[in-house]
């Protein structure tokens, strides 16, 4: 056997268990990413004491650990390290960014990606992104900009009712501007939302548009 013969066959192989290792872990992890969600909302919603809290925040660093560690096997079994790393700087900033509070929005990222592996099909996919990941990243928006801005002084977010209707008219790119947030942090978790729902849109309407012309082929 060649030397180029053993290596694709090397390359093949590394190929053959990240599909192997995503196959297995895609389900498990989405539930992971579901349960982390509710974890935040407790911890931002709920009236915790501080050892309840810290307990709240050890599940969700216990959960983020998992995150790492299948970031890390997909690192290990890719033949090219260096192209991974490139074509997955997102999810790195997210995994490794929000332990600073600031960005702890980000994390949802991560969490939402997750669920993009579950599925295969372009169909399937905007499917899962209508019905599980916008409401996903609407919730996140509300987590998010409502622990930002409920607290401080001039905010006009003053209670999660308020966060999550900003949370939907930001993401659907309306801005009525009757509500809007004042600190930095807010601002940021505005600006993730709409290129959230920027990129929302225009996933389903490429999809929406595929679909009618497969149909006019079709009768054609």
């Amino acid at each position: 056997m060649s030397k180029q013969t053993r290596t694709q066959a090397s390359i093949d192989a590394r190929e053959s268990a990240i599909q192997r290792w995503e196959a297995r872990s895609a389900v498990p992890l989405a539930f992971f990413a579901v349960f982390f969600l509710a974890l935040w909302a407790i911890q931002v919603l709920a009236p915790l004491n501080e050892v309840e809290w810290d307990l709240v925040e050890a599940g969700i660093v216990l959960i983020w650990a998992v995150f790492i560690v299948d970031f890390a096997v997909r690192l290990y079994f890719h033949a090219n390290r260096a192209e991974f790393l490139k074509s997955n700087v997102i999810e790195i900033v997210a995994l490794l960014v929000p332990a600073f509070r600031f960005l702890r929005v980000l994390r949802v990222i991560t969490a939402v990606g997750i669920f993009t592996r579950v599925v295969q099909s372009l169909q399937a996919r905007v499917n899962l992104y209508i019905a599980i990941v916008l409401p996903m990243m609407v919730l996140a928006g509300s987590l998010g900009v409502y622990e930002a801005e409920h607290s401080v002084v001039g905010s006009k977010i003053r209670n999660f009712g308020d966060a999550f209707w900003w949370s939907c008219e930001t993401i659907f790119t309306v801005g009525y501007g009757d509500l809007y947030p004042v600190t930095t942090e807010g601002k940021f978790i505005a600006v993730l939302l709409m290129m959230g729902g920027v990129a929302m849109i225009s996933v389903v309407t490429a999809n929406l548009a595929g679909y009618f012309l497969r149909q006019q082929r079709t009768a054609n």
